[in-house]
């Protein structure tokens, strides 16, 4: 099967309209990174509780946050980089927060969340299998505070 085309310029942009509507916050782009084709790093700094990294490989891109990893793809399609820059943007803003599951001191599960009807809604799961030992589950919120 062909490798997906993909218009990297246009990546690169959108992680520069990234780091432009975040000033204030470091962030480090790498376009000839060995292991993927683009990446955005943003440690964690003021307003900033955990790191977060955005990259693109092949025709996905990724967010990972604390536990949370999520790919959005086709980026060939338009409405999904939409979506994609709306939950970075949202990540990063403080308007979006992680939750992570715990059992004990591993984690199990993180959701990408957005206020939704006085609650949150969940935008997408990271989670690995986990067998119901009884300890209980401990969730850990992670959002920003930039503004």
């Amino acid at each position: 099967m062909p490798k997906p085309v993909v218009d990297k310029e246009a990546m690169i942009q959108l992680l520069e309209t990234i780091r432009s509507t975040f000033p204030h916050l470091e962030m480090r782009l790498e376009c000839n990174h060995p292991d993927v084709d683009l990446k955005l790093d943003i440690p964690r700094q003021h307003g900033m509780k955990f790191d977060v990294n955005v990259n693109l490989q092949d025709d996905e891109l990724h967010l990972s946050a604390g536990h949370f990893w999520l790919e959005w793809f086709p980026c060939s399609d338009a409405a999904v980089v939409e979506a994609f820059r709306k939950a970075v943007h949202g990540l990063l803003s403080g308007e979006l927060r992680i939750l992570e599951y715990y059992r004990g001191k591993r984690a199990i599960k993180a959701e990408l969340q957005r206020p939704y009807r006085g609650g949150w809604e969940t935008m997408g799961t990271w989670s690995r299998p986990s067998l119901p030992f009884p300890w209980r589950v401990i969730t850990k919120e992670l959002r920003n505070t930039v503004t």
